[in-house]
């Protein structure tokens, strides 16, 4: 039976978009449109629900993305939430306090520990924008980095026809050529519409070349109700769902079959200052709408704001906002997760210690959506009757067998009698050592030298020398 308030949002959408269209900032997307017979004004293209449902139908409801190690694909629309770490943030926090713009030097560091995160299948392709390098050359210097770290497929920036042209070129090298790359994605980009209704020219250019490469696409607005989307939650969601869903068309007029997220991660506006608050309900309650309106029309989605929080350090508020952000998409059935972990004023520091703050969350919530297996063994009757009521079930085999696979042993949270020192002290203590242990756990994959070579060569023709990074 069809939620009849999905059905409402849905109903909205079509009206909108057949009266008020979706304004691509670039010539080539509306002269497709019209060739595959939308109606166009100018920069605005306009949907009828039978032509939209037709483009939507096109998108498959999941996909493969891989990277250099095919053993290390990732089904994206599996009952799975694949977390990716925080992204493009221009500062670092370090643990003292101090704020600074990020160098190479953090986006190594930080891309180690995330490689060697379990929680972390997919990683970020610029997980923070390092100040310390040209600011045309920093996905050159990014990527170049990254697959020399990782072996696992990655979530990319992009931006104009330059930057476009290294993450697909650097992606097709690091991954055995073209051919490869045209087997399944081994790129997903993230394509963020301009609210209200429009996509701007780099988003627009982006989005096609990578549909047109056979790569994969999210298509993510992020509208904040008050400013740049309508005040009322649904009024909001009308208007994001109706923005995700003509990026996603368009990406199936460029190449039919075309991997697409459906990203949904509206939230509040900050009335006061203007703001996005990314900590607020309304972030949770947006990845709870947009799972179902993912599920609706049958596609992999993204929810809600990963780890996000508008607190500016690490601490009780970026720990609740956190965990109220990631558990909503989990429980919601978010395929991946953005910005999972790290993020410090909403998408603006990282820090490492709310990396494995959030990495302890990540953990939780994976066994949350775990839920629990019921059969014969598990309902453990026989175990009952041979205990109860006066023994203790700690020394049982049913135990030994169970403990490790049943219960979430965490590696941060701290579990034990209160002891007589300064507690603030000890807790911050727990969070650098585990820093330390998850950046010791790092294991370099083997990358053949030829890759290496090859992509300073592409470099070098692009007048980009890599920065060397001690």
């Amino acid at each position: 039976m069809i939620d009849q308030g999905v059905l409402q949002i849905h109903e909205a959408t079509m009206r909108v978009l057949n009266k008020k269209g979706m304004a691509f900032h670039r010539p080539e997307a509306v002269e497709l449109a019209k060739k595959h017979g939308l109606k166009t004004d100018g920069e605005t293209v306009y949907f009828t629900e039978k032509e939209l449902m037709k483009f939507i139908s096109l998108a498959p409801s999941r996909f493969t993305l891989s990277g250099p190690n095919p053993d290390k694909g990732v089904l994206v629309g599996s009952p799975e939430t694949h977390h990716i770490p925080g992204g493009a943030s221009q500062f670092f926090l370090e643990e003292d306090g101090l704020l600074r713009d990020a160098e190479m030097k953090d986006y190594v560091r930080l891309t180690r520990l995330f490689h060697s995160a379990p929680e972390i299948p997919i990683m970020a392709g610029m997980v923070v924008q390092p100040g310390d390098v040209e600011p045309d050359d920093t996905l050159g210097q990014v990527l170049f980095q990254l697959f020399q770290l990782t072996d696992k497929p990655f979530l990319s920036a992009a931006g104009g026809e330059r930057p476009t042209r290294l993450a697909l070129e650097l992606t097709a090298i690091a991954n055995g050529g073209w051919a490869e790359m045209e087997k399944n994605p081994r790129i997903m980009v993230v394509a963020n519409p301009l609210s209200p209704l429009k996509m701007d020219h780099h988003a627009t250019y982006f989005l096609m070349e990578i549909a047109r490469r056979g790569q994969a696409i999210c298509v993510a607005p992020c509208a904040m109700a008050g400013t740049t989307a309508p005040i009322t939650m649904a009024g909001a969601f009308v208007q994001t769902n109706a923005e995700t869903l003509a990026g996603i068309a368009l990406a199936q007029m460029v190449r039919p079959g075309t991997a697409s997220v459906y990203g949904f991660l509206t939230t509040a506006s900050d009335l006061k200052t203007g703001s996005i608050a990314c900590g607020a309900p309304e972030q949770a309650i947006s990845a709870i709408w947009g799972g179902k309106l993912a599920a609706f029309y049958n596609l992999p989605c993204r929810l809600g704001g990963g780890g996000l929080t508008d607190a500016d350090v690490n601490g009780v508020q970026s720990a609740y906002e956190a965990f109220m952000n990631l558990n909503a998409a989990a429980q919601a059935g978010s395929s991946i997760s953005f910005q999972s972990a790290g993020v410090l004023g909403a998408f603006n520091a990282m820090n490492m210690g709310k990396v494995v703050t959030d990495l302890e969350i990540i953990g939780m919530v994976n066994r949350i959506k775990q839920d629990i297996v019921i059969s014969p063994e598990t309902l453990a009757e026989d175990i009952i009757e041979k205990v109860a009521p006066d023994g203790q079930y700690l020394t049982q085999a049913h135990t030994v067998m169970n403990c490790r696979k049943e219960l979430f042993l965490p590696h941060l949270s701290y579990r034990g009698p209160m002891a007589r020192h300064d507690q603030a002290a000890l807790e911050r203590k727990r969070i650098l050592d585990e820093v330390e242990r998850r950046e010791q756990a790092y294991a370099a994959p083997k990358v053949p030298a030829s890759v290496v070579k090859d992509m300073k060569t592409f470099l070098s023709k692009e007048g980009i020398e890599p920065k060397k990074v001690s």
